[in-house]
């Protein structure tokens, strides 16, 4: 992470940055890392409705990856933003996932999907 402002993201706060990001509906994930077997960055522009929708970047971290099912960077420009991203917190675990889930074992069923066990995130300015 580039270490702007990285902050970890509390279940409280969840509900808030879903809805702020209006789950992710009008965005694009720009780049997966993985920075090693456990821990995995995505790179998202997005609309931002706390800043009259303009575009900025999130980084996001996820670390202490226990199950993980991603795409190739060459295939993430295909992939059709309109079913957007969820982000779950069960049995004390993160879920990122593509599309609309409610629980960590359906989000499981999702073409793209990370379970871990910390989440943090940052804002970064827009990438274009």
């Amino acid at each position: 992470m580039c270490g702007l402002s990285v902050k970890p993201l509390h279940v409280r706060e969840l509900s808030s940055l879903l809805s702020r990001f209006e789950n992710f509906t009008a965005s694009e994930i720009k780049e997966i890392t993985l920075k090693s077997p456990t821990v995995i960055e995505i790179r998202l522009s997005v609309q931002d409705s706390a800043l009259e929708f303009d575009w900025i970047d999130l980084n996001f971290e996820l670390s202490s990856v226990n199950d993980a099912r991603i795409l190739e960077n060459s295939k993430l420009a295909y992939l059709d933003m309109n079913e957007g991203l969820s982000i779950l917190f069960e049995e004390n675990l993160f879920a990122f996932c593509y599309g609309s889930y409610s629980s960590l074992a359906t989000a499981k069923d999702s073409s793209f999907y990370i379970i871990a066990q910390s989440l943090k995130f940052e804002e970064l300015p827009f990438s274009g």
